[in-house]
């Protein structure tokens, strides 16, 4: 055989993975080449197959023409690619919240195992999870397409309805309520430029007595004003532009402010107090902050995943 012949061939060969008529399809090209260099200068040699082979077009172009019908995910699996991998990155993102709030580690069989982090790890792990979920999903629904067999995968019937859902989410800011947040951010600010603290155990005419010890007071008190801050912020950006990925930016960022502070050692933060376990409430409320949270980052993902799905198939 040619060694052009044999060359190209094999770069074809390359974008065929998966085929499984692989071996036919790479002898019909060969056979189609060689015929037109016969037809067109009437002998086969090293030049007429190469002009026939730069005539023939490349590898990438001529395997997908063969390929047109082989799908690695079917077509009507694909709408299930983004619900699944939304449904599993919400349990995988809640369960790793709560292993961060209460430093414990996870093993979910057969799925994953979330391991004990601390400082600055779980900023690297959140976006590996859900690339991790996307992949093994897709693998999932890689291995049904293959089957060939007519398959139902399961999904409740929600009515949902996107318009009211997004309308919902993405009301109108006024002006006013963007006054009083600022208002009240100010008044925030004054209260820790102050007392050097947003927590308090006591405040009487005699003095105020901080919660937290002084490293811990400025700490949190400093991630509690950038937290909120994402917000306003987020408020205000609505005015010029009204957009899903505000809102999913916003939860991400908070997201993150939160895991930053649930993974900052600071040994002995609250001060003795008598009356309930502090340190059980602190956790508890923080927890559902991040549910919170991570149920409107997973609503954002719906909207923009149903927008995206609506733009490709009326496109």
């Amino acid at each position: 055989m040619s060694e052009k012949l044999e060359t190209y061939l094999d770069e074809i060969r390359q974008y065929l993975a998966g085929s499984k008529e692989k071996q036919e399809i790479l002898a019909e090209i060969k056979s189609h080449i060689m015929e037109k260099a016969e037809q067109e200068f009437g002998e086969i040699t090293e030049d007429t197959l190469e002009q026939i082979i730069a005539i023939y077009g490349s590898p990438q172009q001529v395997a997908e023409k063969y390929m047109d019908d082989y799908q690695i995910i079917a077509p009507t699996f694909k709408g299930y690619l983004l619900r699944y991998t939304a449904v599993l990155f919400a349990v995988h993102f809640t369960l790793t919240i709560f292993a961060l709030i209460f430093k414990i580690r996870m093993l979910v069989l057969p799925f994953f195992y979330i391991p004990k982090m601390d400082n600055f790890q779980a900023l690297f792990y959140f976006p590996m999870i859900f690339i991790y979920d996307l992949g093994l999903v897709g693998i999932i629904l890689y291995f049904v397409t293959q089957s060939r067999k007519d398959i139902k995968l399961p999904w409740p019937k929600l009515n949902l309805n996107l318009q009211k859902l997004t309308e919902s989410r993405q009301k109108r800011p006024k002006i006013i309520v963007l006054v009083l947040m600022l208002i009240g951010y100010a008044a925030l600010v004054y209260v820790y430029m102050r007392y050097h603290t947003l927590f308090f155990k006591s405040l009487n005419f005699k003095g105020v007595e901080s919660l937290f010890n002084p490293e811990a007071s400025k700490w949190y008190s400093l991630a509690l004003l950038i937290f909120l801050g994402f917000g306003i912020l987020a408020y205000f950006v609505k005015f010029f532009t009204r957009p899903e990925w505000v809102n999913l930016l916003r939860s991400a960022l908070q997201l993150v402010i939160l895991g930053i502070v649930i993974n900052r050692p600071i040994e002995n933060p609250i001060r003795e107090f008598f009356y309930f376990d502090i340190h059980l409430v602190t956790n508890l409320i923080v927890a559902l902050i991040a549910v919170f949270l991570a149920v409107d980052f997973l609503k954002s993902l719906i909207i923009l995943g149903k927008k995206s799905l609506m733009k490709k198939t009326f496109s």
